[in-house]
């Protein structure tokens, strides 16, 4: 016979009526045809069934949970409908039998009505062709596991013992009887929405907590075994396979090798057999983390619909969860997270328990910042590589940036002057930044160095950073190109003071050594980037202005650094609100682009700037124009995931916003949200921008319950990142303001009153 899942049947009262089938029949013919193969199996099902069709389907029911390579995706098709009985003995010990409410492989479930207290009960039994020592054990296992828990959300037990019958003494256990439904049938039949079914996974995951701070592992979590009553109270039933931690582990029941449990709702260390791996409370986790999937989603996120037997333990195993946001972009963020973190393969990675996990999700649903966050790029860069080369290495990226600099400049170095001393200190150079690479920056990710194996990218280079005035000391010029690639790093991850540290003595050695006039320039200008980034625009344009005083001296500036330089100062004017003054010189920057640079990403970026301007001048034909060839441009330069790429889109998006044209905007939003999550992450300016911009698209078609979580967790995440006073956290609270001002939700609306100011592109 093939290997089968042990299935334990859930403790639950039947809403409606079960139609009386008699499964002891079932159950006797399936055992006569299960060994056999195919044809003969076809041969004899319709004379045992007599050619009953009801009765043929409930048995070929049970062969296909037999079978390996049978669907098992869907958990109505691993146990035969729950039946009642026919031949239901009248009464078990002190217990009157009414009904049967359901039926496993060892054990049946009666609904029963106990003599003293008078009440109605759950009466757990084995079924007498079962008992044996190792049966009787695991019944007992489960009686003095539910006799510890006392809890709301978990069924109580009332009593445990034997029943005497013709085979000798039977175990039973008279459980709470809970008259409800199953979690995802009383979600739907509620039309509960997301943040209600949040807390109905909430009461759940409290109610698991308290056996996970008892030592208690349930291994058997899933929606047949969660039921909510009328009033919305969840309980937690059938801890038939649960297992006790603090106990000494010779005396738990389950051996090595067995498979105990409901498939689809097993974690990857349930079913590797090779890991051996100790199952606890991050096993129970990882189940609600299923449950909670479908909860939300309707969907299961691992194997598909079909899978054979062993497909789905392969797929267990071996395959990442599908991303909850796969299904409804609306889940996309925090929640995607959190439920990233309990479905991790990595058991280490998951929620300690379900109190942890429970905590995270009420923290999303009060609107504060989640515990959960996405991978480091060292825990990245290690679990992902073999399946993805473009994250070979974060570290490696670095380095490329660091030596193509390098090595572009000693070129150029080496055809204006083939002066020996120079030539020695271009050399000198490369080598101090070869050692600086490989023993400062990339020793703090070797543990056989004393480094940290997990640190973060970010980091490292601050740890790092440190080293650089000692080891470059003597090397102004290498100095200045280690703080020019650092300080830019750092900007892109947001982390500005570093930024601005590195990139002003990048600019104070530059100006004291002899170098061209574009690197100094480039260097100028990035200094500035920052200023701008952080609001601070005064200092901003004291810098460009004094830059193109120093551009407009010189006769040896290229084409290209002099585009650089005039989308410089348009763009700083157009933060300044002086969108007509910043006009014009966009317009010259352009021209300079198309005549003498035609092949220059600063070209493309001067073109989807002046499209934004036109936006804001509403010459809406000329800006779309403009903006369409940028996008082009930057997807076949740069590529489709460029950050200046997904910017040149979300503008576009920006413009449809600003026509009135919401549904188009918030179309392309989502499309960049999806891609800004997978680039840059959760917490990065950028994606809190979008999320913004495409709350501020829904809520302008009326949809206000969808687009408020999106407008508080950008408006939060803007808040934590640049500060309550930056631009782009007074536009999300500008956008706050009218949506609960558009609600009609006048005391939610005063919360964020201010002086209003436009939105800038993203």
């Amino acid at each position: 016979m093939n290997f089968r899942i042990m299935s334990p049947g859930a403790i639950m009262a039947s809403p409606n009526g079960e139609s009386k089938t008699n499964f002891l029949r079932v159950e006797r013919i399936f055992l006569q045809l299960c060994d056999l193969d195919e044809a003969q199996r076809e041969s004899k099902i319709e004379e045992l069934c007599e050619h009953d069709p009801e009765l043929i389907a409930q048995v070929r029911s049970m062969l296909r949970a037999d079978r390996d390579t049978s669907p098992v995706l869907d958990p109505e098709r691993l146990t035969i409908e729950r039946v009642s009985v026919d031949s239901i003995p009248e009464s078990i010990g002190k217990f009157e039998i009414q009904d049967v409410l359901g039926e496993g492989g060892m054990g049946i479930v009666y609904e029963a009505i106990q003599e003293s207290p008078k009440r109605k009960v759950a009466l757990k039994v084995i079924r007498e062709r079962s008992v044996h020592a190792k049966i009787k054990k695991r019944f007992q296992s489960e009686a003095d596991i539910l006799a510890k828990l006392n809890h709301p959300g978990i069924a109580t037990i009332y009593e445990s013992g034997f029943a005497q019958s013709d085979h000798g003494d039977i175990p039973y256990v008279a459980i709470e009887f809970v008259d409800g439904e199953l979690i995802n049938r009383f979600a739907e039949n509620q039309s509960l929405g997301i943040d209600e079914r949040v807390k109905l996974l909430v009461k759940v995951c409290r109610a698991v907590g308290h056996a996970h701070a008892l030592g208690i592992v349930h291994r058997d979590l899933k929606p047949g075994n969660i039921l909510v009553d009328a009033e919305g109270h969840p309980k937690v039933l059938d801890f038939g396979i649960a297992i006790d931690t603090q106990l000494d582990h010779r005396t738990q029941i389950t051996q090595t090798g067995q498979l105990l449990g409901t498939l689809q709702y097993m974690a990857p260390e349930q079913v590797d057999r090779a890991e051996q791996t100790e199952q606890c409370a991050q096993t129970d986790v990882y189940a609600l983390g299923l449950i909670g999937f479908e909860l939300l989603s309707g969907h299961h996120p691992i194997g598909s619909e079909g899978s054979s037997l062993y497909e789905m333990i392969r797929a267990i195993r071996e395959d990442e969860p599908k991303s909850l946001g796969t299904y409804d972009r609306s889940l996309r963020g925090d929640l995607e997270i959190i439920f990233s973190k309990a479905l991790s393969h990595d058991i280490d990675r998951r929620y300690q328990d379900a109190r942890a996990f429970a905590d995270d999700l009420e923290r999303y649903l009060k609107r504060q910042p989640i515990q959960a966050r996405r991978l480091s790029s060292w825990y990245q860069l290690r679990k992902f590589t073999q399946r993805n080369p473009l994250l070979a290495s974060m570290f490696a990226a670095l380095f490329i940036v660091l030596t193509t600099a390098l090595v572009v400049s000693s070129l150029a170095l080496s055809r204006a002057t083939r002066d020996r001393e120079l030539a020695q200190q271009e050399q000198r150079n490369q080598q101090l930044i070869s050692e600086f690479l490989t023993d400062d920056l990339f020793a703090t990710g070797d543990p056989n160095f004393g480094g940290d194996a997990d640190i973060s990218l970010v980091a490292a280079m601050r740890e790092s950073s440190e080293s650089i005035s000692e080891r470059f000391r003597d090397a102004p010029e290498a100095e200045a190109r280690i703080r020019f690639t650092m300080g830019d790093q750092f900007r892109v991850m947001n982390e500005y003071d570093q930024a601005i540290a590195h990139l002003s003595r990048c600019v104070e050695l530059s100006e004291s050594i002899d170098i061209p006039i574009d690197e100094l320039v480039q260097r100028r200008n990035s200094l500035s980037d920052v200023y701008m980034d952080i609001d601070d625009l005064d200092t901003a344009l004291e810098l460009v202005l004094e830059t193109n005083a120093l551009a407009e001296s010189s006769d040896e500036m290229s084409p290209e650094v002099m585009i650089d330089t005039l989308v410089q100062h348009a763009s700083l004017l157009y933060h300044m609100r002086e969108q007509p003054r910043s006009a014009p010189i966009f317009e010259r920057a352009v021209e300079i682009g198309r005549t003498q640079a035609p092949d220059y990403q600063g070209t493309v970026d001067a073109i989807s700037a002046l499209a934004i301007v036109y936006t804001r001048l509403k010459r809406y034909e000329e800006s779309i124009e403009l903006h369409h060839e940028g996008i082009e441009l930057r997807t076949n330069t740069l590529g489709p995931d460029n950050p200046a790429t997904l910017t040149a889109r979300d503008n576009l998006g920006l413009l449809h916003a600003q026509r009135g044209e919401y549904q188009i905007a918030e179309e392309m939003f989502y499309s960049v949200l999806e891609d800004r999550l997978r680039v840059f992450g959760e917490d990065h300016v950028k994606t809190h921008l979008t999320r913004g911009t495409l709350g501020r698209a829904i809520y302008r078609q009326g949809d206000f319950e969808r687009a408020e979580p999106m407008i508080l967790d950008s408006l939060n995440g803007l808040r934590e990142v640049l500060g309550e006073e930056h631009r782009y956290t007074i536009v999300l609270r500008n956008y706050a303001n009218e949506m609960y001002t558009m609600w009609e939700k006048p005391d939610l609306a005063a919360l964020y009153e201010q002086p209003i100011a436009d939105s800038d592109d993203n």
